[in-house]
């Protein structure tokens, strides 16, 4: 079987991030083969490969979600930009953005 699937974030950016793959149900019902990880050592942050609306991101696109003041929220990050950020930096990307 020839597996052509068209997937945003591909197995070197799960292995060197450490992402691990996540049953939270945190995007929309809409999207149910869009995958979502949980980002290691912080507490309620995801990737996700759509929007929480169940929009698929943009090839080489991503989507940062995490707890804001009013429930979920995040932004749009390229795969790239995402593997070579650090820890620190994603979480002062979540505290900054954190009041929605």
């Amino acid at each position: 079987m020839n597996n052509v699937q068209n997937d945003n974030i591909d197995e070197e950016t799960i292995r060197i991030i450490g992402l691990t793959p996540t049953d939270k149900h945190v995007n929309a019902e809409t999207a149910p083969s869009s995958r979502v990880f949980e980002y290691p050592n912080l507490q309620d942050v995801y990737i996700m490969e759509s929007d929480l609306y169940g929009n698929k991101m943009p090839a080489d696109s991503c989507f940062l979600a995490f707890s804001g003041q009013h429930g979920l929220i995040g932004k749009s990050v390229k795969v790239e930009t995402l593997k070579h950020l650090s820890e620190m930096e994603v979480k002062e990307m979540v505290e900054k953005n954190n009041d929605g």
